[in-house]
């Protein structure tokens, strides 16, 4: 971490008008005011926050692959979320997720649509309302290793999909238990693929990140 670098006072000025005082403010609590360290700690959480980008990537398209495969064996096509009995706000993800496609590839594809639906499309195919319709005949043939009721498969995955809307808007997350959001993220694919799982913590360096704090 650049904790050699020199901090001027015409630097750190000029830093935290880059940053914002109304942001900056959130890290010079955390550094009982010491602006030097609040900004060492502003760049570490930047750091960790591009970490667990990672299995973040691996955990929602490990998710939505899975469950577009049980989905499209179900329904007998790709499209599935054209007949499938999706509820308003799911309809309306699709049609934006075609409208999208239709901007970047005009040609609307199967897989350019399920790779421009959002998580939260994803996530709330787990939602209570489809319990009996989608989740007891055969969405939860999407998680093979898991033996969870789909309500605690929900929880956690909307627990991660908020950790993941706070990275993507920059916000801070040094205050979390990052080491269990990262067992957590672990947890999840295992439940779809331990394969993948192992894969994804190999290939990461979200521990060496936190160490680095």
């Amino acid at each position: 971490m650049p904790t050699d670098y020199d901090y001027t006072t015409e630097i750190i000025e000029n830093l935290e008008k880059s940053i914002s005082s109304e942001r900056f403010s959130t890290y010079l609590n955390e550094t009982s005011g010491n602006k030097e360290e609040a900004l060492q700690l502003y760049w570490w959480n930047s750091k960790v926050s591009a970490e667990f980008y990672i299995p973040l990537q691996g955990l929602e398209i490990t998710l939505r692959n899975s469950l577009h495969q049980v989905c499209t064996d179900h329904f007998g096509a790709e499209n599935w979320y054209e007949t499938a009995p999706l509820d308003r706000v799911g309809g309306e993800l699709v049609d934006k997720a075609k409208w999208k496609v239709q901007r970047l590839h005009q040609t609307i594809t199967p897989p350019h649509v399920v790779a421009e639906l959002s998580f939260g499309f994803w996530l709330s195919l787990l939602n209570k309302q489809y319990h009996q319709s989608f989740w007891i005949p055969f969405l939860h043939k999407a998680f093979p290793h898991a033996s969870k009721p789909r309500a605690e498969i929900h929880r956690t995955l909307d627990h991660l999909r908020l950790f993941r809307n706070r990275i993507a808007h920059h916000e801070p997350i040094f205050s979390r238990h990052l080491a269990e959001d990262y067992q957590s993220i672990m947890t999840t694919v295992s439940w779809i693929c331990p394969v993948t799982a192992d894969w994804i913590d190999h290939h990461n360096n979200v521990i060496e990140a936190l160490a680095a704090r």
